[in-house]
């Protein structure tokens, strides 16, 4: 995933997150079961994005099936102090955004 192919996808969620009522929170959910790679650039920009909205998001559920991602997302969740969390499917990841 590039810094640009990132960005496509988080204007979607910016717009939808700025629409919130004041004080009001979502869950996101990010499908990366197809990437195969992200260079640094998209790195920094989710990790500027989840800064930034990180007071407008309750739980953050990352799809991906890939071990060594695993272990990165829980690095970025403690450093972010994001409730972040891997998953390799949907529904486990939808349950626990609901939950």
């Amino acid at each position: 995933m590039t810094e640009e192919s990132l960005q496509g996808e988080l204007s979607s969620a910016y717009l939808q997150l700025n629409a919130l009522p004041t004080g009001a929170r979502a869950s996101l959910i990010v499908d990366a079961l197809s990437m195969s790679d992200y260079d640094a650039e998209a790195r920094a920009l989710f990790v500027r994005f989840n800064s930034e909205c990180k007071d407008r998001i309750h739980r953050v559920a990352i799809l991906t099936d890939k071990s060594l991602w695993l272990m990165v997302i829980s690095a970025m969740a403690l450093a972010s102090k994001q409730k972040m969390r891997a998953f390799p499917a949907r529904d486990a990841a939808l349950d626990w955004l609901t939950a």
